[in-house]
């Protein structure tokens, strides 16, 4: 056979083994090489920037896919928001609105579309008086208004498509005109405030309502009224109250009562709420007094409370047990500065004990008296006898005062006279052997009102 001599390859034809690895590579595209060239630019080969170079590249490449996400993300949005607006105006196109209306501003709403007999009846929707009820199929509803203490109202009403419905459903009752003795009473229904009488209250429910008055500070008074519909009643409610006249001894006093002050005794309170009432009477130096009367319904209450009487009653024995020393005792004795007594004779009485415990305190004692001398005013109590000693008390009033009972200069045989007073404690004095009577003197006394205890 002829030697062919070797020919080139033809297209379709299989390159010979050991000449595919010494073929050429592609040429890179255009695009290609311009990266590249441009990338040696921003990175020369020999610069110190080349190692960063690849860092750079990816960052770069991560923001722009960062980039086109939220571009992305953006149009999406804009097609979401376009896609609800058109299917929330579909639903207003075929759909309706209904807004309900009533006397009773409180009161919840209920509606429930009309179904054929022969279909389940649909959920009902709720809400309050005056707000939208959107979305509702059109058709015909049945509306239910319920309110506290109220039977229920109810009503119909057409939803159209497209459009907002408007229905008003009151409430039906009765009015009231109410007053009160005395007048200014607060008036409440439950919890519910509705005013001060004389009040027109025009709208209650029908049937038995429970009311109640209260004035000031005063107890609530219960009130049960009937109201036919369509109709007005009316009525007045007494509080039970009376009359107080409020004196004092001395008079001038400030009287609290239900934590407000008036000034000053005498005076007349009207009305005062009926029943125990508590009144505390403030005098400069006289400590506060508390007062607790009765107040009878339709009725006037005097009182006149002697201020004197809220002062501590002095008990001389009691005094002598706390302050006395026995005669052997070796307790020091004080007896120079203010310990020092009038008479200059210390014994049995430990002095700063006297002094810091009991001596300049206002007291009031009341005791048969020995002697009473108007001209200078001195009062001396009957000797009296403690398991200590013996003791009197002396006072000095104002001289020319009048005694509240008459007090006779020869009054042995005479059932002896009790009088009552009070005074600062000044002295508490030990007379000189063999006496051994202590005196306790009493100053700026004023006495008491006759019958004072």
């Amino acid at each position: 056979m002829d030697k062919k001599e070797p020919s080139q390859a033809g297209e379709g034809q299989k390159p010979e083994a050991g000449k595919e690895a010494s073929a050429k590579p592609a040429a890179p595209p255009d695009a290609w090489v311009k990266a590249k060239a441009l990338y040696d630019k921003l990175f020369p080969v020999e610069s110190p920037q080349r190692k960063a170079g690849p860092w750079v590249v990816i960052a770069a490449v991560l923001i722009v896919l960062l980039l086109a996400k939220c571009a992305m993300s953006s149009v999406g949005e804009k097609i979401s928001t376009v896609s609800q607006a058109r299917a929330e105006e579909k639903r207003v196109r075929t759909t309706g609105v209904l807004v309900v209306k009533s006397n009773r501003p409180e009161a919840t709403v209920e509606v429930t579309r009309s179904a054929p007999a022969d279909q389940p009846a649909p959920e009902s929707i709720k809400g309050v008086i005056g707000q939208a009820l959107p979305r509702l199929t059109p058709g015909k509803y049945a509306v239910t208004l319920r309110a506290a203490g109220w039977p229920d109202a109810h009503g119909e009403v057409d939803v159209t498509a497209g459009q907002q419905t408007e229905l008003t459903v009151n409430f039906k009752g009765g009015s009231l005109k109410l007053d009160s003795t005395p007048t200014g009473a607060t008036v409440k229904l439950a919890k519910a405030v509705l005013g001060k009488t004389p009040l027109l209250i025009p709208l209650l429910p029908p049937g038995e309502n429970s009311l109640s008055l209260e004035y000031s500070s005063w107890p609530a008074v219960p009130y049960q009224t009937v109201i036919t519909e369509n109709q007005e009643a009316a009525a007045t409610v007494r509080l039970p109250h009376g009359k107080l006249t409020v004196d004092s001894v001395p008079a001038g006093a400030i009287v609290v009562l239900d934590g407000k002050a008036y000034q000053k005794t005498p005076l007349f309170f009207d009305p005062v709420a009926a029943g125990p009432q508590k009144l505390t009477l403030q005098m400069k130096d006289f400590p506060p007094m508390e007062v607790s009367v009765t107040v009878v319904d339709g009725e006037e209450v005097k009182i006149r409370p002697v201020l004197g009487t809220a002062f501590p009653v002095l008990d001389p024995a009691e005094l002598l047990r706390a302050v006395w020393l026995p005669d052997d005792s070796r307790v020091p004795r004080a007896t120079t500065g203010i310990y020092r007594p009038k008479n200059d004779i210390v014994k049995n009485i430990r002095r700063e004990w006297l002094y810091n415990g009991w001596l300049r305190k206002i007291y009031r004692i009341s005791g048969p008296i020995k002697s009473y001398d108007a001209a200078s005013g001195r009062v001396e109590f009957a000797e009296q006898k403690s398991e200590l000693a013996r003791y009197r008390v002396v006072a000095q009033v104002n001289p020319g005062t009048v005694s509240p009972v008459p007090v006779k200069k020869d009054a042995k045989d005479k059932e002896p006279v009790v009088l009552g007073l009070y005074g600062r404690l000044t002295a508490v004095e030990e007379p000189a052997w063999p006496a051994r009577v202590i005196t306790l003197e009493l100053s700026d006394a004023e006495f008491l009102p006759e019958g004072t205890p």
